[in-house]
């Protein structure tokens, strides 16, 4: 039996990160798993319950602290699940809140039981210009605040200064023009 492959596709939100998660998992016959996808309802739900914007999640503390880590467990665990069948995975998920968390992935493996794995985590990097302007094009209520904190947001989240161990990185520039759908 082979070794599944993990990718880890980030980036910011509009750097292309969905384009280059799905024809990775198209290309390695792998299960695509999206974060939002996975997990966007529950969490607008959940914000919304607990009195938030449901659209706001970069400058919500709540969101940070309570919804945050039960999303990210949540792709990890769905992850390990198609890893223990065989199965390869690509995720597709922004990941910045744990870049500074060397030993990251090799507790979430334990966790949620990752067998022995091959892991590449694909850094999209895109332009802040271009960034930008694929947010605004795009038109989506999430980034509403990163338009609106354009200097903030690109501080936190434009950087992909991941510290992660036990895994390859791979750069991509993404600069070329890409359909606007994340």
């Amino acid at each position: 039996m082979t070794v599944p492959k993990v990718f880890i596709v980030i980036g910011p939100a509009g750097s292309g990160k969905t384009t280059i998660a799905q024809q990775a998992a198209k290309e390695h016959d792998a299960a695509y798993l999206d974060k939002d996808r996975i997990c966007g309802r529950l969490v607008e739900f959940a914000l919304e319950a607990a009195g938030h914007d449901p659209s706001d999640r970069e400058s919500n503390d709540y969101y940070r602290e309570n919804v945050l880590p039960l999303e990210y467990g949540t792709l990890m665990d769905v992850a390990g699940a198609n890893l223990r069948l065989g199965r390869s995975v690509v995720l597709d998920a922004p990941f910045g809140a744990y870049f500074d968390v060397p030993d990251y992935l090799t507790r979430a493996a334990d966790e949620f039981r990752w067998p022995p794995s091959e892991t590449t985590v694909v850094r999209v990097r895109v332009p802040q210009d271009v960034l930008r302007q694929r947010l605004a094009l795009r038109g989506l209520e999430r980034d509403r605040w990163k338009l609106a904190h354009w200097d903030e947001y690109w501080a936190s989240y434009g950087r992909l200064d991941c510290t992660w161990t036990g895994v390859r990185f791979l750069d991509l520039d993404n600069e070329k023009s890409l359909p606007v759908h994340e």
